[in-house]
C-alpha cells in the first residue's frame, strides 16, 4: 500500500479513490473526499512538512500524501472532460450484452488492448486512433482513458473536440493573440486528446492549423490521441445498398484522409495504432435496455 492508501482503507463514500468527479459547467471536476481526507493527517493540513536535509538543517518540503492527490485531481480538472463524460472509466466500459451476456462487436479486444495502454503508458509513447460508427463509444473510452493518465499517473493531458478546438483558437487570433500564444497549450502539452477529428467545415485555414498542431507535436515525439467518425479510405465508404434511412443517417461525405490532407493523414500512422470499433450505435443500444 502506498502513502494514501493507508489514509483511506476503510472510506466508503469515494471508494478508496480519495475524490469525487462531478459535472461543473461545461467540464467534469473531481475534488478531494472531504469524508476521508478533510485534514491531511500526514502534514495536518498545512501541505509541507519539515524535515532534515543532509547538513542537518530543517527544510520544508510538499507533503508526499495531499501533495500527490492534490496535483492530480488539478491535471483532471486541466484536461477539461465533457460534462457527459464525468464517469467514464475504461475498467466500468460494457463491451457485453446485459450481465455477462454476447459481446457487443469488438469492444472487449478494444477495451483490453487500451486498458493495458494505459495501464502501461510513459509520456511519449505512441498514442492510438479509434474510428468506427457513431455512437460506438469513442468519446467514451477516450474520456476514461484521459481520467486514468491524470487521476492514476498524474500525467498533463488535455481533451479538446475538433471543431471547438478550431473555434477557440480563431477567437484568440481575433482578439489579436499570437500565434504562439495560442497554439502553444495544445502543441506543448505531454498529452493530447482530440476528439472527432476532422469535424467541421474543412476550410484551408482549419487544415492548416491542424497541420500545425500536428506537425509540431509529431516533431516533438509527444503522446497524441483521436477518435473520428470518417471512414479511413474511399473503399470504406459506406454503399448504397443501405436503407434510405440508414444511409442518411450513417454515410459519411468523405474520408478521413480527405478531410485533414495527405501529410497529416501520413503523419498519423508514426503517431498512433489506428483501432477499429466494429459495434452498433451504443447510445441507442443503451436506450433499449
Amino acid at each position: 500500500m502506498n502513502h494514501l492508501d493507508d489514509y483511506t482503507a476503510s472510506c466508503t463514500a469515494c471508494n478508496r479513490t480519495r475524490y469525487h468527479i462531478r459535472p461543473h459547467g461545461e467540464f467534469a471536476r473531481a475534488r478531494i473526499c472531504r469524508e476521508c481526507f478533510d485534514i491531511c493527517p500526514r502534514c495536518d493540513g498545512e501541505e509541507y512538512t519539515f524535515e532534515r536535509d543532509d547538513r542537518g538543517y530543517g527544510v520544508a518540503r510538499q507533503c508526499p500524501v495531499c501533495g500527490a492527490l492534490n496535483r492530480r485531481i488539478q491535471a483532471f480538472n486541466d484536461a477539461r472532460i465533457p460534462r457527459r463524460h464525468h464517469d467514464a472509466t475504461v475498467e466500468l466500459f460494457q463491451t457485453h450484452h446485459g450481465d455477462g451476456g454476447d459481446p457487443i462487436g469488438n469492444l472487449p479486444d478494444v477495451k483490453f488492448r487500451l486498458y493495458n495502454w494505459a495501464k502501461g503508458f510513459a509520456p511519449g509513447e505512441r498514442g492510438f486512433l479509434l474510428h468506427g460508427n457513431v455512437g460506438t463509444g469513442k468519446t467514451h473510452l477516450l474520456s476514461g482513458i484521459i481520467r486514468h493518465l491524470t487521476l492514476e499517473k498524474g500525467i498533463a493531458a488535455r481533451f479538446v473536440e475538433f471543431t471547438h478546438l478550431l473555434s477557440d483558437i480563431r477567437q484568440q487570433f481575433d482578439r489579436g493573440r499570437g500565434e504562439t500564444a495560442v497554439l502553444a497549450p495544445v502543441i506543448e502539452i505531454p498529452v493530447l486528446a482530440i476528439d472527432e477529428l476532422g469535424k467541421g467545415r474543412n476550410t484551408n485555414w482549419q487544415v492548416s492549423i491542424i497541420d500545425e498542431i500536428i506537425s509540431k507535436r509529431y516533431n516533438r515525439s509527444l503522446t497524441t490521441l483521436f477518435t473520428t467518425n470518417y471512414p479511413l479510405e474511399a473503399d470504406e465508404l459506406p454503399s448504397g445498398d443501405l436503407s434510405t434511412a440508414d444511409y442518411s443517417r450513417h454515410a459519411p461525405t468523405a474520408t478521413l484522409r480527405e478531410r485533414v490532407g495527405e501529410r497529416v493523414y501520413s503523419r498519423l500512422f508514426d503517431m498512433a495504432e489506428f483501432l477499429e470499433i466494429d459495434a452498433p450505435d451504443y447510445r441507442r443500444l443503451n436506450r433499449r435496455s
